[in-house]
This record gives structure tokens, C-alpha cells and sequence, in this order.
């Protein structure tokens, strides 16, 4: 608690310090309105529903991206990870696009999907997707051998291992992964909505600064930071529920 009191001592200064260099003309109040003025604009604007609905676009692109990307990732990493054939048919294609930049995949996207729903999704999918793959496989391939031998054992069926054995032990790795990919995702569907759309709280930010709303441009920032904080609790919350059976130095941090 002394730690949040720090942390929100430290922001409110920065905020005097701000509304103050704005007040006595230090910079320029076009580019540096008021923080009073930026949070009465953050009310009005939250008020009238336009920021909780660019907001509710974008969680939801993201979102809907994070998912396919785990329903894919998640049963791929943990059969590269048991299996060395597998693995060894999937690793070539996973080291070359691994590395590629997801922003490098939105002009492809745009070409093919256009600048609709499915272009956000897809590029957020792209880039959550190797984070909880390498996770999934790596944790899968830590996986102590006797495990799977004592399950064989008692008639288990592979798949049945997979899920039953395999994957709780690899829990913590694949909560990792998600834990990475959940901000991943939401900075590249704003990033995505800056380059091609026409809604989301991306191209909302964009479109004030261009036309020189720049309280409201700032009140879109602060709602994109309060949603990404909220959405980041609740991953964190969430798999720490799900490990919760993990040591301390297993869960998801």
C-alpha cells in the first residue's frame, strides 16, 4: 500500500508541476493545455459515451485477437514441446516470423482484409500469437519426463496427457506468455487503428491531433492509460487465480 501511495504521491506532483509551467506561460498551452483543463475535457467526453465507446472498440479488437491467438498458440506450443518431430516441422516457420515487427504485417493486412475489424484482429493475433507459443513450448519441454512416463503408466492416453499433465505443469510458462502478450496486443491494435480505420481510440488520438484538439487528443490518451492499467489488473489478477497452486517463483509476475 505505502508503495501505490508513493506511486500516486509521485503522479499528483507531476501533475502540479504540469498544470503549473501551462498556468505561468513556461510552455506553450496549445501543446501543453492545463491539466484541469484535460480532465474537464476527460469528464465531458467520458460523460457523453464517445471515450468508453472508441475505448470499448479497441478492448475489443484486441481482445478478440488475444483469444485466437491463445487458441492456437496454446495447443501448438505444447505439442512442439513434446514432441521433437513436431518441433522440428513448426520451429523453421516460428524463427523467421518471430522476429518480424507486427506494425511490419499492417500494410499486408490492409491489402488483403482491408481496414475493417478482421485487419485489427489479424495483426493483433500476429503478434500475441509467438509470445504464448514460445511460452506454451518451452514450458511443455521443461516438463519433468517422469510425468508423462507415470500417466503412460496408468493407461492415460496421450492427448488426455497432454491436457491433464503437460499443460498444468506448463501453467506458469503459458501464463507468462499470456501476461506478455496482453499489452502487446493492445498497443498494436491502437497502433493498428492509427495507420487504417476510422474508429477506436487510435484513430481517435490521431484525428484530435491533426485537427488541433489537443485537450481532447490528451483526454483520449488518459483513457487508453486507465484502460490498459484496467486490463492489465485483470490479466494479472486472473492468471494469478489460475496458478495459484504454482510456487512464488512459478507464477506469472
Amino acid at each position: 500500500m505505502r508503495g501505490w501511495f508513493s506511486g500516486i504521491a509521485v503522479f499528483l506532483g507531476l501533475a502540479v508541476v504540469w498544470e503549473a509551467v501551462s498556468r505561468l506561460g513556461v510552455v506553450s498551452a496549445l501543446y501543453f493545455p492545463p491539466v484541469t483543463t484535460i480532465a474537464a475535457t476527460f469528464a465531458r467526453l467520458s460523460l457523453s459515451g464517445l471515450l468508453p465507446g472508441q475505448v470499448g472498440l479497441t478492448l475489443g479488437r484486441a481482445l478478440a485477437g488475444l483469444a485466437l491467438a491463445a487458441l492456437c498458440a496454446v495447443p501448438l506450443g505444447l505439442a512442439m514441446g513434446v514432441s521433437r518431430c513436431f518441433r522440428g516441422l513448426l520451429s523453421p516457420l516460428v524463427e523467421i516470423l518471430r522476429p518480424v515487427p507486427p506494425p511490419a504485417v499492417i500494410p499486408a493486412a490492409m491489402l488483403f482484409l482491408g481496414i475493417g475489424d478482421g485487419m485489427k484482429v489479424f495483426v493483433v493475433f500476429f503478434a500475441c500469437l509467438f509470445p504464448i507459443l514460445v511460452g506454451a513450448a518451452d514450458g511443455a519441454r521443461a516438463v519433468a519426463p517422469g510425468f508423462r512416463l507415470t500417466a503412460a503408466a496408468y493407461g492415460v492416453s496421450r492427448l488426455d496427457a497432454l491436457w491433464g499433465v503437460v499443460l498444468p505443469a506448463a501453467g506458469p510458462s503459458v501464463a507468462a506468455g499470456l501476461r506478455t502478450a496482453v499489452p502487446m496486443g493492445l498497443i498494436v491494435a491502437v497502433l493498428a487503428e492509427m495507420i487504417g480505420a476510422t474508429n477506436g481510440i487510435g484513430h481517435y488520438i490521431l484525428r484530435m491531433q491533426r485537427t488541433f484538439a489537443i485537450p481532447e487528443m490528451y483526454a483520449g490518451v488518459a483513457a487508453l492509460g486507465l484502460a490498459g492499467l484496467g486490463v492489465n489488473a485483470a490479466a494479472q489478477g486472473a492468471l494469478s487465480r489460475l496458478t495459484r497452486w504454482a510456487g512464488p517463483g512459478d507464477a506469472p509476475q
